[in-house]
């Protein structure tokens, strides 16, 4: 520990909390990535003071900025905010801090009992493993994962196809902690008139240095190499493709479900077919989330889609979509706790779920494909634990008709076919894209191409919208997949394999675009492996965590 008499207390937590500052300014859309391999330095400082007493306060207000600098946005702040929505925001800014006591947890113990040094080797590890474990379970939330930090720093983040954005995290962290040990081994030296010249004389140092350089260097000599494999023309002609359409009909979000259901359907066909006209024939057109809410319960339950089959079969192109699928329970079959009466009678229970459907033209739409929704935003489609929770529910259900939906249970990819293509899609919709495991299983099953389907305009004019775009950046350099991401009121657009856009849609516009886009059967290392570098990090951290359980407090 650094030992320092008369701590001014005041100043301690202004240098612990702008390790907060720093990562939300390294955070995108801010293109300041280099802030992160720094950002940590303050917090580990101000930790490290051997008489400061109280670190779990330093730390829960260091993240309580991390995460209202970058996720401010989420209470909406627009005049027609529900007031669950404001109040869910705020409430989430308040105890998403608590968790990232978990790493600093395990700094401070492995501290206690190992001493500094082995406890700043072990704590890359410790946070690795905690990011990981924050992306499991119902209340997960790894939106604020260091990795996404490097989403423009291009070259570098390139290594995510090796071990996900896990890798890129963990690698930001162990950079933080040698440059942290590096500035302690500066200030042990005795001053003199050469004390630089001393310094870098020190064979511990020496290596130090040579194993930053290293972690600079080979991502970005890794990406210098895997970038022009992934040359969009390149791809283009080497593989086949598909001609894909993405249609953004910028409806508000918050007339949308009393809105007439029909006018909705129409205006999306106008614009699909403004864009066959404009740029030739399609082979998939893309609408956003739930673009087709409640129609009825043939077309939403009964799945009869004659009424937007004729359609489809004279555009000659397959049709993904958002829907709002309901199931009914029928004879024996007994509803889970999450099932609702319809218009209060117990005897018609029912699930809702937030779906994608693919609609192919005849002669290829014999089987309806539908894909339910799995991961579910806490509190904005589902309380968290609702089934143990139920008593809460009715305080808690968002009042714009798209809260408690269903979970679904089956992850699955969806087939295109017409008479030009026969492929497998990826159909993320809204804030699965941010879960990387989820996402590569896509390419697992055998997707060719994966879509995300959202609807962002709850966070119109804020950074929301881009940041979620950005983090499906990520998803396609870690699967090597091209991402078609439409979002009702932006931001859409093409993201190649290497996290760069091909083109990209102007939010708050009713548009259409289309591309070319490469149909890819490469399995990255993390499509194949998936999380074997948290795995080792969580497990790792466990087993010194129980040695330490039994070691004796280390002496300073």
């Amino acid at each position: 520990m650094i030992k320092q008499s008369g701590i001014n207390k005041k100043k301690i937590y202004l240098t612990g909390m702008l390790t907060g500052v720093l990562l939300a300014l390294s955070f995108p859309p801010i293109p300041l990535p280099m802030l992160s391999f720094v950002a940590i330095i303050p917090l580990l400082y101000a930790l490290d003071l051997k008489d400061y007493k109280k670190p779990f306060l330093l730390i829960y207000l260091t993240f309580f900025i991390y995460h209202g600098g970058v996720n401010w946005w989420i209470s909406s702040w627009r005049s027609e905010t529900d007031p669950f929505l404001m109040l869910s925001g705020f409430a989430v800014w308040l105890i998403h801090p608590f968790f990232f006591y978990i790493p600093f947890g395990f700094f401070l113990m492995f501290r206690k009992k190992f001493g500094l040094n082995i406890a700043l080797w072990l704590f890359p590890f410790a946070w690795a493993g905690f990011e990981w474990f924050h992306s499991l379970g119902e209340l997960a939330y790894p939106w604020l994962t260091l990795g996404y930090t490097q989403i423009f720093n291009r070259i570098w983040s390139q290594a995510a196809d090796i071990s996900g954005v896990w890798g890129l995290s963990f690698m930001i962290v162990l950079v933080n902690v040698i440059v942290y040990k590096l500035i302690l081994r500066y200030n042990s030296l005795n001053a003199d008139k050469n004390k630089f010249g001393a310094f870098i004389r020190v064979p511990k140092v020496q290596i130090l240095s040579a194993g930053l350089l290293l972690l600079m260097f080979i991502p970005m000599l890794y990406g210098a190499v895997r970038l022009p494999q992934y040359n969009h023309s390149k791809l283009l002609k080497e593989n086949k493709s598909i001609r894909t359409g993405i249609i953004q009909p910028n409806i508000d979000p918050w007339k949308k479900w009393e809105s007439n259901v029909i006018r909705q359907i129409k205006k999306h066909e106008k614009i699909s077919d403004s864009l066959r006209l404009a740029s030739g024939k399609l082979d998939l057109v893309i609408w956003s989330e739930t673009a087709i809410a409640f129609l009825n319960f043939e077309f939403n339950s009964d799945h009869k889609f004659a009424y937007i089959q004729d359609w489809i079969d004279s555009s000659d192109f397959s049709l993904l979509t958002g829907f709002t699928d309901i199931y009914f329970y029928k004879g024996n079959k007994k509803a889970p706790q999450s099932a609702k009466p319809l218009f209060g009678d117990s005897s018609r229970m029912y699930d809702s779920y937030n779906s994608a459907i693919v609609i192919n033209p005849a002669p290829y739409n014999a089987d309806t494909q539908i894909y339910r929704k799995m991961k579910l935003t806490p509190f904005g489609e589902r309380v968290p634990y609702e089934e143990q929770f139920r008593f809460a529910k009715k305080w808690v259900e968002w009042g714009v008709g798209i809260s408690s939906w269903a979970f679904g249970h089956k992850q699955s990819v969806l087939e295109i076919k017409n008479e030009r293509v026969n492929t497998n899609i990826g159909s993320i919709i809204c804030i699965e894209s941010i879960y990387p495991g989820f996402v590569k299983n896509f390419v697992t099953l055998g997707a060719n191409i994966l879509t995300v389907i959202t609807n962002d305009g709850w966070y119109d004019f804020t950074v929301g919208p881009e940041q979620h775009y950005q983090i499906a950046c990520m998803r396609a350099i870690e699967t090597r997949r091209y991402i078609a991401r439409c979002a009702n009121t932006g931001v859409s657009g093409f993201i190649t394999p290497t996290g760069i856009s091909l083109i990209k849609a102007p939010q708050y516009t009713s548009i259409g675009i289309a591309a070319n886009l490469p149909l890819l059967n490469e399995k990255s290392f993390y499509v194949r492996y998936g999380d074997w570098l948290v795995y080792f990090c969580s497990g790792l951290s466990i087993i010194f965590l129980v040695i330490s359980f039994f070691k004796k407090t280390k002496k300073n």
